[in-house]
Order: structure tokens, then C-alpha cells, then sequence
């Protein structure tokens, strides 16, 4: 349990309510960089890049799984991604799972062309977002 503050919020309400303005602007960012249709389908694409990115990429079960969704749907959600070239997929053993196409061609905020692979990389909003959020809290 918290200590309420003056106002009547506690201490940390200030740093929730900040870390979840970071996760709505990352979200936003991050749907606009991948062409991602809503926020559910930025946690699928988010989801499979982490699983890529460790060098263990998901098939469409455990993608189900951890959205809480059935693997159709999973299916169903991917297809335009892998139509576009933001995911692909690849074989693992016996499974296919999805892989995060890092080498997928991305335009920048202004419209230019990113080199092969910036989609991995931060834009400087998303790095501006956590710099200030990580002052806020460091100051508080």
C-alpha cells in the first residue's frame, strides 16, 4: 500500500501514470514505424520480434498463448504483415514460427527511405520519450 501524498495521490502514482504515458506513446510510435492497424496487432509484431530477436522465434501457438487468443486468430492477424514483408517465416525443427524482418526496407518521420534495418533501431521520438520519463523519475 502506498503513502498518500498532499493531493491525495500516493508517490508512486506519479511514476505509474508515467511509465503508462511512455507505453502509449512507444505503442503509438511503434504502430505508426510498423504499419501495425491497431495496438493489438503492435503487441503481435512486438511479440514477434522479441522472440526473434533472443534467438527463439514463436510459432503460431505460443504467439495464441501469450496474446490469449486462439491460434486462428494469430494466423488471421499475421497475414497482411507477411504480406507486406514485416514478418516472415521460417522453419524450426518441425514448427514454423515468425520471424521479424529487420532487413525490411522503412521510411523515416520525413518521408526518406531508412537503411536496410533501422526498423530495429530506436527513432529519436522513442529515445526522447524514455530520456524524459527516466529524468522525471530520477528527479522525483
Amino acid at each position: 500500500m502506498s503513502i498518500p501524498m498532499d493531493d491525495g495521490a500516493a508517490p508512486t502514482d506519479y511514476r505509474l501514470r508515467r511509465l503508462l504515458e511512455v507505453y502509449y506513446d512507444l505503442t503509438l510510435q511503434m504502430q505508426e514505424r510498423l504499419g501495425a492497424s491497431d495496438a493489438s496487432d503492435v503487441l503481435m509484431l512486438v511479440l514477434v520480434a522479441i522472440g526473434d530477436l533472443r534467438g527463439a522465434p514463436m510459432d503460431a501457438e505460443l504467439l495464441a498463448e501469450k496474446l490469449e487468443s486462439s491460434r486462428s486468430t494469430v494466423e488471421r492477424g499475421l497475414k497482411p504483415y507477411l504480406a507486406s514483408g514485416t514478418v516472415r517465416k521460417g522453419r524450426r525443427g518441425k514448427s514454423v514460427v515468425y520471424l521479424f524482418d529487420a532487413a525490411r526496407e522503412f521510411r523515416r518521420e520525413d518521408g526518406t527511405q531508412a537503411a536496410p534495418g533501422a526498423d530495429a533501431d530506436m527513432t529519436v521520438g522513442m529515445v526522447r520519450v524514455l530520456m524524459a520519463t527516466v529524468f522525471d523519475i530520477a528527479t522525483d
